[in-house]
């Protein structure tokens, strides 16, 4: 049997369409005819690492019909085909993951969080080594970002995080104000109010316009639609049919790091006990690119 790193699950692109995807009949019939399957290997040689591509063959709007007990099958059969080829871990692609909470039982979901993290605390350590931005400000949902702000801070930047519902990150702002002594202000997205020399880390949002918009200002997209951040790496997927954009990338490389970290059991439960001190996994994850030279797979690309 072929010894594979990772497994990788996602749907198809497009919804089904026709009698046979009503919610009456796919009910009764998304058991037997719509169950995952392995599609094809996914070859990284840049990584020397192989996995296989899992897919279930209905799309997003399919799915969610779906009764969710109908569902919970669904998912538990991929849940055997880890079992039965002995992978440890699954990556999923990044836009399912509203799926996957109440449906995830039997194997951990890797959606690419703490590799995202550790890239842009990379992509900003090398920005910071070449260039003097004078301010940080993060676009994009922060909830989940806290420990990679808290990092990133130990560089002295100011750090403005902006979004279209500041009210939300009132209590965000005011934990690492009262609880960690740093100051960030907290607003909507501003953009009229960038100057040269900010950086601007965009973490879900698609701006690509504002480059031509903002010449002086350095940006680092980190959005579920990125691409060309590490051609090598995104020419794999494509060549093994997965569209190169990061949402797909993402939790395939955090699979990887985490193989590689030594933080996987085979029970799929990670285990992040020894992940560093300080209890900042993607830190670890990011000390594991560095030992691996993974990250120059995405530097020097002119910002």
């Amino acid at each position: 049997m072929l010894d594979l790193d990772f497994a990788f699950f996602n749907l198809i692109n497009t919804d089904k369409r026709g009698f046979l995807y009503r919610k009456t009949v796919l009910d009764r019939l998304a058991p037997f005819l719509f169950a995952p399957r392995v599609k094809n290997l996914i070859d990284l040689p840049e990584l020397k690492s192989t996995g296989c591509n899992i897919v279930l063959p209905l799309g997003a709007g399919n799915l969610k019909i779906l009764e969710n007990e109908k569902q919970k099958d669904l998912f538990g059969r991929t849940a055997e085909i880890l079992d039965n080829k002995k992978i440890k871990i699954m990556a999923v692609d990044r836009s399912l993951k509203a799926l996957f909470p109440q449906l995830s039982s039997g194997f951990f979901p890797v959606f690419g969080d703490n590799f995202i993290k550790a890239l842009a605390f990379v992509m900003i350590r090398d920005i910071l080594l070449r260039k003097d931005p004078k301010r940080l400000i993060i676009v994009g949902n922060t909830e989940d970002f806290g420990d990679l702000i808290e990092a990133i801070s130990g560089y002295g930047l100011p750090i403005s995080i902006q979004n279209p519902h500041p009210e939300k990150y009132e209590v965000f702002a005011y934990h690492f104000l009262y609880k960690k002594g740093l100051a960030i202000s907290n607003s909507r997205i501003k953009p009229e109010n960038w100057e040269k020399d900010d950086l601007v880390l965009l973490l879900d949002y698609d701006m690509q316009e504002l480059a031509v918009t903002f010449p002086g200002v350095f940006f680092v997209r980190l959005s579920n639609k990125s691409r060309g951040l590490a051609r090598e790496l995104e020419d794999s997927l494509a060549g093994c049919g997965i569209e190169p954009v990061l949402h797909n990338l993402a939790p395939i490389l955090e699979a990887y790091l985490i193989d590689k970290a030594g933080f996987c059991g085979l029970n799929r439960e990670l285990n992040m006990t020894n992940a560093g001190g300080d209890g900042n996994t993607f830190l670890s994850l990011q000390e594991t690119g560095d030992r691996l030279n993974l990250w120059q797979l995405f530097l020097d690309k002119g910002i």
